[in-house]
């Protein structure tokens, strides 16, 4: 692009014009059209009270206009120059404007000048939101913000959803392992097809298919988690939930749609038998204590004294061996109690453990929160 100075009527570079370069013409006022051709005359008459033909306009620049008029064809944005910006109403662009009225103001994305067939500079209003979203992306990542989703499908991996970030649709993906606080039984990930639910980033760019990673574990353990956790009672009241798997010590257990807790099975109802407990079943239970720093719940079915309620320093306990590792013996104090002597303490004492063997220990110090105990022999 390159300035021409200010040229008389027979001057005009009419050629340049009617190839549409992108060159920049000035005219003097009271040029005579009686001497212009009817085509030199109708290219004036366009741009008739302006002082640029081809204003500096580039692709990729983002302008403030007002509109024009509105069709399912296209939308014709006023810039304030000589050209208008077309916006066409493709699927994607015309759910951002349908309900947009002419004379709104609104900002548009230079997306495309066109020269040929004829000049038309070509706008594109969800490319513009796309790049404000990209730019809010990292401060919703940062700042764990809950986004909007409904979940559109799943496979065997997890969860296709569609995101809305400021009025836009942005495809994500949510593996099984982040879906729920712990595993989706399959009637649960049906059920989760086509409902709306809030989700938190999993990781702040896109994976080789394009797709951003989500989490509505990370989102239940952020936002919904903390306040829930608060609302608990240790004192008898009674809670329902619904079993999310099992293991030979106990069960894991649902409930408040963001909290799991679990049973030890020595704290099960007698009249359970674990090995008939399966994933999906409702259950009713006690929270019995709420540990290491509110993140763990431990759960009951029974109402009954736990060593926690009478553990001091000094207390002697008859234990059992159940392991040996490099940094101590592993003993049981009850069904679901544990303690250590640390590898220190085996080593003054000149004492090697068996598993299975029995002991009397004596806590010389304990963790309540973290529900860790230390052992020493008893002297």
């Amino acid at each position: 692009m390159h300035e021409i100075a200010e040229p008389q009527t027979d001057q005009l570079l009419w050629d340049s014009l009617e190839k549409e370069e992108e060159e920049i013409l000035r005219w003097h006022d009271g040029i005579d059209k009686s001497k212009l051709t009817s085509y030199q005359r109708s290219l004036l008459d366009f741009y008739e009270n302006g002082e640029v033909i081809c204003p500096s306009i580039e692709e990729g620049q983002i302008i403030e206009g007002k509109i024009e008029q509105i069709s399912r064809k296209e939308v014709v944005i006023n810039v304030n120059y000589k050209d208008f910006i077309y916006v066409e109403n493709n699927s994607t662009d015309w759910k951002f404007v349908r309900n947009l009225k002419v004379g709104n103001n609104i900002k548009v994305l230079v997306h495309k000048i066109m020269y040929k067939p004829q000049f038309k500079i070509v706008g594109s209003i969800s490319e513009l939101m796309r790049l404000d979203v990209e730019n809010k992306i990292k401060d919703i990542y940062t700042d764990m913000v809950p986004i909007d989703a409904t979940v559109v499908s799943r496979n065997s991996a997890g969860f296709v959803l569609v995101l809305e970030i400021n009025g836009i649709e942005i495809d994500a993906f949510m593996p099984n392992t982040i879906a729920a606080p712990n595993k989706l039984t399959s009637e649960q990930s049906d059920n989760l097809v086509g409902t709306k639910i809030k989700v938190c980033l999993e990781t702040l760019k896109e994976d080789k298919k394009g797709l951003y990673v989500v989490s509505r574990k990370k989102y239940l353990q952020e936002h919904l988690f903390p306040e829930e956790i608060k609302k608990l009672k240790t004192d008898g009241t009674i809670y329902n939930g619904h079993i999310t798997g099992t293991t030979p010590y106990g069960v894991f257990v649902e409930f408040h749609g963001c909290l799991t807790g679990m049973i030890h099975k020595y704290n099960l109802n007698p009249d359970y038998d674990i090995k008939d407990l399966r994933a999906g079943m409702g259950i009713q239970f006690y929270v019995k204590d709420i540990v290491k720093k509110g993140t763990e719940i431990i759960l009951t079915q029974i109402d009954r004294p736990s060593l926690w309620d009478s553990i001091k320093v000094g207390k002697i306990i008859e234990g059992i061996v159940i392991n040996n590792k490099h940094f101590g013996s592993l003993i049981k104090l009850d069904e679901e109690t544990f303690g250590v002597i640390q590898t220190t303490y085996l080593k003054r004492a000149n004492r090697k453990l068996t598993v299975g063997e029995k002991v009397y220990v004596k806590v010389i110090s304990y963790l309540k929160d973290d529900r860790k105990i230390y052992l020493n022999f008893v002297e």
